[in-house]
């Protein structure tokens, strides 16, 4: 009897610890997830190199700087116009080089304007250069460069108060990237009352799964198709990985089982890509499949040198760029530059695409600027924004 007591005894405690440590492993793995969601870095996927990531924050603070002048001088938001964005690459360094028009009313000195915001660059403490080009009482332009890289070209004009070629409701295309793995942060996305396209990486834990949902719901899906970066092995983009090494068969025979992993695909993106989107022979493998299988394909424009939209174009591929991405930096501050300047290239030029990614930052942009998007711009699927 007391030896019978004994053992149940320690049979409780072992019970009591084997619990406690299960809640322990399960209080742990909880933490681990919750900081996959709320982690502040870029995935480890996504092909942004650690001086580029540098360099982009810099670039960042410059826009800052102009931002916060023209805000605190009185100008208003709209007055303010991105013409172009545009990749640029030099000496392994990757940016987005901005184009820039501020239309001030007559009321305004340009030369005090422009003195305003470059003392404000020059105020940053960092090796930045300004260039003035052109000046006149109704026109100045700077050429912005950080170190030996021109970053942004500003042009201030008067606003000659004539009809502007600003559109009401431009359209504006969001594309989700780098989806597939976490299937709460997809579900988080389709929620929103906006026509996000959704691009999934295929072979990932819940690819299928993601993409069946997306399509079901109506919200359009493409592959996110995963090609060789600059850097490969040391960077790789993942399974399904289409390599320039491989032969016109074997792409093919990768592709075909890619696109086979996304129910619904309407088209398709590249993931990384940066050696690969230079290869002429290569991209038209690949964009002559997709041509055949009537599905469209948008360059992600991860190298400035891709020649991906060219080709398609000139297949007549229905085709387009990627003119914003949005969240390569997860700071407050630089995603709402980065909508304000979505938006304003879709005024400018009618249309305007950007990509995001499964970041937490990113679900609470969209959340802020919805009522915006649906009440300043026509939110598309990606489809609607293809030649």
């Amino acid at each position: 009897m007391g030896r019978s007591k004994s053992r149940r005894k320690r049979e409780a405690i072992f019970a009591a610890v084997g619990l406690g440590l299960a809640a322990i492993i399960s209080t742990a793995l909880i933490f681990y997830l919750s900081g996959l969601g709320g982690r502040r870095s870029p995935l480890l996927f996504e092909e942004i190199y650690a001086p580029s990531r540098q360099l982009s924050r810099y670039i960042c603070l410059i826009d800052k700087a102009i931002s916060d002048g023209f805000y605190e001088m009185g100008i208003p938001q709209e007055k303010i116009v991105f013409l172009s964005v545009l990749p640029r690459h030099k000496a392994g360094y990757s940016w987005d080089f901005n184009s820039i028009e501020a239309r001030i009313p007559p009321r305004h000195f340009i030369s005090e304007i422009g003195k305003g915001i470059t003392d404000r660059i020059s105020n940053l403490r960092i090796p930045v250069q300004i260039k003035t080009d052109k000046k006149s009482a109704n026109e100045i332009t700077y050429n912005i460069y950080y170190k030996d890289f021109y970053t942004h070209r500003l042009r201030i004009v008067v606003d000659t108060c004539q009809a502007p070629d600003r559109l009401l409701y431009p359209k504006i295309g969001i594309i989700i990237d780098d989806l597939g793995y976490d299937r709460h942060f997809a579900r988080a996305f389709m929620e929103f009352d906006l026509p996000l396209t959704f691009s999934i990486l295929p072979f990932a834990p819940n690819t299928r799964c993601i993409a069946q949902k997306a399509g079901e719901g109506g919200r359009e899906t493409m592959l996110h198709l995963p090609m060789e970066p600059i850097n490969y092995p040391a960077i790789n983009p993942g399974d399904g990985v289409l390599l320039v090494s491989m032969d016109s068969e074997k792409i093919l025979e990768i592709l075909s089982r890619d696109l086979s992993q996304i129910p619904f695909v309407a088209g398709v993106n590249n993931h990384m890509g940066s050696r690969f989107t230079e290869n002429e022979g290569k991209m038209a493998i690949v964009l002559g499949e997709l041509k055949a299988r009537g599905l469209y394909f948008i360059d992600s424009r991860t190298t400035a040198s891709s020649m991906a939209f060219k080709i398609a174009k000139k297949m007549a591929l229905r085709t387009a760029n990627r003119d914003i991405f949005l969240d390569n930096d997860l700071s407050d501050n630089a995603l709402k530059i980065q909508m304000e300047r979505l938006l304003s290239l879709a005024r400018h030029k009618g249309s305007a695409i950007g990509i995001g990614h499964p970041h937490r930052e990113t679900l609470l942009l969209l959340e802020k600027y919805q009522f915006t998007l649906n009440n300043e711009a026509e939110v598309v699927p990606i489809s609607h924004l293809v030649n």
